[in-house]
């Protein structure tokens, strides 16, 4: 049995003994959180995500766009995967989540690692009829709806950090992975969210910023429901992006912003370039009050880091 029958098995309930693995899987297993005891393999989860209880929770005008839902037990990327759907078919309206990713990314193409069956890894294929020019600003609208939907788990100081971070009590809980997939109007994009709902990572994962989850916060989280939740917002996002462009989102955006007012460093530009975070302009770029003037960063290889505290 390999890895990916492995995750299989243990999504359908089904008991996975020591005795069924070789030595390499089951070491692979303890590294996604899957724990051994007398000889039995436990991923001590309470919920698995279901696709029918999810739709259940969904919008009619959410329903009736959605196309196809496939929730995963293991998978390499949920945006990977839609992306390689899109080059031979149309993803608008397709949607993947899985239990677990073992080849998870994030921005910049860092590795987004999660235990099994603990947290979401969610992508949505969706059309917006923009220009590739406006695109950029997406990211930041959804992660100012992802924050809307912590809000409305009633969990306080909920920040955002430029370009894709969202953050509590400034620790990060997850992040936004915004591809595209065809830059033909109507553009074709890959929304991906990933939320430290159970489980998250114990050393820095952003500059200064530890991570944190949403059980810290919380006494308990429906993966199913933080799911079709994120969805409709999502859906309802993009939406109002393509009849109004950024600017619905823009003041919302603003007053989460972490990094206003802080002294900041630009990396991933030559040279780096240092100054003060000084919010974002009409377009999602964030400018940086410098010495010389104001500087303005857009997304792409660019990241923000905090220098002080």
């Amino acid at each position: 049995m390999d890895l990916e029958e492995a995750f299989e098995t243990l999504a359908q309930g089904k008991q996975l003994t020591a005795m069924d693995l070789d030595r390499s899987v089951r070491t692979q297993l303890t590294e996604y959180g899957i724990q051994v005891r007398e000889g039995v393999l436990s991923s001590q989860s309470s919920e698995f995500l279901d696709a029918s209880v999810i739709a259940a929770q969904l919008h009619e005008s959410t329903r009736t766009w959605l196309k196809r839902l496939d929730v995963l037990s293991c998978t390499q990327s949920t945006n990977t995967d839609l992306l390689d759907l899109s080059r031979d078919s149309d993803i608008d309206g397709r949607i993947r989540t899985a239990e677990v990713q073992t080849s998870g990314r994030g921005r910049r193409g860092r590795q987004w690692i999660s235990p099994f069956a603990k947290n979401v890894a969610l992508s949505v294929g969706i059309a917006v009829d923009r220009s590739t020019a406006e695109i950029g600003g997406v990211s930041l609208a959804i992660g100012l709806v992802v924050a809307q939907v912590l809000d409305d788990l009633q969990i306080e100081d909920v920040g955002l950090k430029w370009p894709n971070d969202i953050l509590i009590d400034k620790r990060k809980v997850g992040g936004i992975l915004i591809e595209l997939a065809d830059a033909q109007r109507p553009a074709s994009l890959v929304v991906g969210v990933g939320i430290n709902v159970h489980d998250a990572p114990g050393v820095q994962v952003t500059g200064n910023y530890r991570a944190t989850r949403i059980v810290d916060h919380l006494a308990s989280c429906s993966r199913n429901s933080l799911v079709a939740h994120l969805i409709n917002k999502i859906y309802d996002a993009i939406r109002r992006f393509e009849d109004f462009g950024f600017d619905p989102f823009k003041e919302g955006w603003e007053r989460r912003d972490v990094l206003r007012g802080k002294s900041v460093v630009l990396t991933g530009s030559e040279p780096p370039i240092s100054g003060i975070g000084a919010g974002i302009d009409d377009e999602g770029a964030y400018l940086i009050k410098t010495a010389t003037g104001v500087e303005r960063a857009i997304g792409g290889e660019l990241s923000l880091r905090i220098t002080d505290r």
